[in-house]
């Protein structure tokens, strides 16, 4: 993505400066959290803190969440036309998501009915959020509707106090939801607050906002990431999630989606080895696709090397390489369908 205005020496536009650079951190710390193991032996301290770190992991998918939100809200405000930004999300998400469809068939994981109730979404509403690939079907429930919250956040000139009102909305529906929907759906909704502030920000920088006092900014960043840590622990080792209705499923996510970007940001910043942010842009560059080969190809992957008495840190780097290297050759090679196919409509269009 292109650099957004306002955002070079900026503290708020870090995350912009280095999105790249970040999206394949997340997609990095969301296979760690799928695919890893702990390596230490079982017992020891070492093995407690694998453990922990692994399940904590899950805030990969907020910073995918809060980056994605800014890029919807950056791409709204330099090209207002909804339906080009609607066509250029299709564009980058439904080829692979379809191809990966006929993949599970092809696997014999899958009938056809399966294709049609998994991929359109029918099962994710009427049985299981994730009954395939739930975070496609919430991404896709987040597109449609940020058009409508960039309205919002436009027309009233005030957006800072535009997602806390609708963060309060959002609590005061959810609240009243408990009980009445599925308890999955929780898992879902629960990264809307998220996005919806990747929206805030990414209008706060392409505006050009400065942040007045940066010792207080950084911070914030840094307690953020505490708390955050601190209610993850609790979620997973307490069950505390429920407690004042969604409010300490979601504070976590809001906090690490937040403070996590913002942190790599400022180390990428700073570092002397320019290799290393190039390292998580080449990551970056098919995350989307990271995250789908995960779910089709992890278990088979996990029982040859179980089954070879493959495990600990070798084990978890070849799943590292193999998801990301099938990940890396099948983006490149249905994005080139993909570009093919879309120039071949264009020399149509024109010579009719």
């Amino acid at each position: 993505m292109e650099q957004i205005e306002g955002a070079k020496n900026s503290d708020l536009g870090l995350i912009s400066t280095h999105r790249n650079a970040l999206m394949g951190i997340a997609a990095l710390i969301i296979c760690y959290f799928h695919e890893f193991l702990p390596a230490a032996p079982a017992g020891t301290f070492l093995y407690d803190a694998e453990d922990f770190i692994i399940r904590v992991s899950f805030y990969g998918v907020d910073v995918f969440m809060l980056l994605s939100g800014m890029s919807v809200a950056c791409s709204l405000l330099r090209k207002p036309s909804v339906k080009t930004f609607y066509l250029r999300r299709a564009k980058r998400i439904l080829p692979f998501y379809f191809l990966s469809g006929i993949v599970m068939i092809l696997m014999g994981k899958w009938v056809v009915s399966d294709y049609f109730l998994n991929i359109f979404g029918i099962n994710f509403f009427i049985k299981h959020v994730d009954s395939y690939l739930w975070f496609v079907i919430a991404i896709i429930l987040f597109y449609l509707a940020a058009p409508l919250y960039q309205k919002l956040l436009v027309k009233f000139d005030k957006p800072v106090l535009t997602y806390l009102i609708s963060f309060a909305g959002w609590y005061v529906i959810s609240l009243a939801l408990t009980g009445v929907i599925r308890d999955d759906f929780f898992y879902a909704i629960g990264r809307m607050p998220v996005f919806m502030l990747g929206m805030l920000l990414g209008n706060l920088i392409t505006t050009g906002v400065k942040i007045k006092y940066r010792f207080a900014f950084w911070t914030a960043v840094v307690t953020m990431f505490i708390i955050g840590w601190i209610m993850s622990y609790m979620q997973n080792y307490y069950s505390y999630i429920y407690l004042f209705g969604t409010i300490l499923s979601v504070l976590p996510r809001v906090c690490l989606g937040f403070s996590v970007p913002y942190i790599c940001a400022g180390l990428l910043d700073i570092i002397k080895f320019k290799w290393i942010g190039k390292v998580f842009e080449f990551f970056g560059s098919f995350c989307f696709e990271l995250y789908i080969v995960q779910k089709l190809f992890d278990q088979s992957i996990h029982y040859f090397l179980q089954a070879n008495n493959i495990w600990g840190i070798v084990r978890n780097l070849i799943m590292l390489f193999t998801l990301s290297a099938i990940a890396f050759l099948s983006s490149r090679a249905v994005n080139w369908c993909v570009d093919k196919i879309a120039c071949s409509l264009d020399i149509n269009k024109q010579n009719k």
